[in-house]
């Protein structure tokens, strides 16, 4: 198993998570997207990834930048479509700004890196900050730095890894989600293989035959504002 070249994928793939979910408003983000997925697209962990990251492709090439733009503000801020929560506090303690954000803040605290209030807004369990935070170790990783590591796997194993699963599940099933919808079964892929080589697993429900949250438009009105997958080889994640 080649660990620098698995970390350098997993980098890419969290990096191409917070351009994402962390609601860019410059044009020149769309060519870092589209590179992103591009190289991406060369290596897909799965047969639903490879098709998902068609599908994101083809979107990206025939409604541009604009069309994505609306999407992400339809999906995450629109009053008039379903509520998908953005924080980790929401789901798992159904609120924003709990217990959750500050464990982040904790690990934040305890690295190199610092949020940049002036260009992130949201608060440090914002799934945006979370999954730019994990790239922003991993990198460090990369470089040596045996803490960054250590960190990035307790940031995913006790703030991620609870909640990812509702989270990709509630943008899957909005009704106005395309480009995201193909985005949801990406993600899913790459927690599934994450997993595996973090060897963490998959966070189990309170009562089996529970059912999964339904996000309405109401919900975002009173707030501020998949199938199992095969297990993967680790060959698969090197770009």
């Amino acid at each position: 198993m080649n660990k620098e070249a698995i970390n350098k994928a997993r980098a890419v793939y969290y990096g191409l998570f917070a351009s994402l979910l962390t609601f860019f408003d410059n044009h020149n983000d769309l060519e870092l997207i589209q590179k992103t997925i591009e190289l991406l697209a060369q290596n897909p962990l799965d047969d639903e990834s490879k098709l998902a990251f068609s599908n994101m492709q083809k979107l990206l090439i025939t409604k541009g930048y604009d069309s994505l733009k609306e999407e992400s503000d339809t999906v995450f801020f629109s009053p008039y479509s379903a509520y998908i929560p953005v924080t980790a506090s929401f789901f798992l303690e159904n609120r924003d700004d709990g217990k959750k954000r500050l464990e982040m803040v904790n690990y934040v605290l305890s690295s190199n890196y610092r949020r940049d209030n002036e260009k992130f807004k949201e608060l440090e369990d914002h799934i945006g900050f979370i999954v730019l935070f994990l790239q922003k170790m991993i990198e460090e990783e990369l470089n040596g730095n045996e803490k960054s590591a250590q960190l990035s796997r307790e940031v995913f194993v006790n703030i991620l890894n609870p909640f990812v699963d509702e989270f990709i599940l509630a943008l899957h099933a909005h009704e106005n989600s395309s480009f995201y919808q193909e985005f949801a079964v990406v993600m899913q892929s790459f927690i599934a293989l994450e997993r595996l080589y973090l060897d963490v697993k998959k966070p189990t429900k309170e009562k089996e035959d529970e059912a999964p949250r339904i996000f309405t438009k109401e919900l975002k009105k009173t707030r501020k504002p998949i199938t199992p997958r095969p297990k993967k080889n680790m060959e698969e994640f090197v770009l």
